[in-house]
């Protein structure tokens, strides 16, 4: 079984929040001041729900025969419908799209995004209605019965694999308002690439991938980072494949 293992970098839907709480007269900046103090009010966190974010950056580690690349669409270059379309067409070419703790927070979002914008989803929903659900949570796949699992970047480095580096994506907004438009990529290029390791070791826990399988996977995605010439600091974190 292949697989891709997929993770997004949540910002902010400001438009939303200006038409519902009628700031249209605010910055962007200060309707996500409004919005992050109405959720703290809520709920004693600023953490938003699905239905208060957007995509910012989406990547996808895709697992073949013999090879391992890593691809990633952010809003700094392309429009969120972009962002929508290349995660489902994926769904469809080359399933499971892998997450960690995903049921809860990505596929919620991009469900929910993909409603805002108006976009079909019937082959997806195909899938899930005959039983062949594209997306596979790995918390369910590793422990079904748990309901509390550590984020992936304790979970990763508590594995000796690379984890998050830091990049956390409360912090995404405050970047992206500073001007830094590659963080929404940085984050997910970096979650995605934790959450294919992690995905090897649990498939292979499981019986469904030998150890030289992912040896040889581990083997090739590090070769992929490696000729992109961005991720130094990933790849210094991982160690021991060299």
């Amino acid at each position: 079984m292949h697989f891709t293992a997929l993770a997004v970098a949540p910002l902010p839907d400001i438009e939303t929040a200006r038409s519902d709480y009628r700031l249209h007269d605010l910055s962007d900046r200060d309707v996500a001041k409004v919005l992050f103090h109405r959720r703290k009010q809520r709920t004693g966190h600023e953490i938003l729900d699905w239905d208060q974010q957007q995509l910012g950056a989406i990547s996808m580690v895709r697992f073949g025969h013999d090879s391992a690349r890593l691809e990633t669409f952010s809003i700094a270059e392309f429009p969120e419908i972009m962002l929508i379309d290349a995660v489902f067409q994926i769904a469809q070419t080359a399933p499971p799209l892998v997450t960690w703790g995903g049921r809860r927070d990505v596929m919620p979002l991009l469900q929910f995004r993909s409603l805002k914008h108006r976009r079909a989803l019937a082959d997806y929903w195909l899938r899930v209605a005959d039983d062949r659900d594209p997306h596979l949570d790995l918390q369910q796949a590793f422990l079904p019965d748990v309901e509390t699992f550590p984020d992936l970047d304790a979970m990763c480095r508590r594995l000796g694999l690379p984890g998050m580096l830091g990049l956390r994506a409360d912090a995404l907004w405050d970047r992206w308002q500073s001007g830094d438009r590659e963080a929404p990529a940085r984050f997910s290029e970096t979650a995605a690439v934790n959450t294919a390791l992690l995905g090897l070791e649990i498939f292979h826990l499981k019986g469904r991938y030998s150890l030289a399988e992912v040896d040889a996977w581990r083997a090739l995605l590090r070769q992929a980072l490696e000729a992109d010439g961005r991720h130094g600091e990933l790849l210094q974190a991982w160690g021991g494949d060299a």
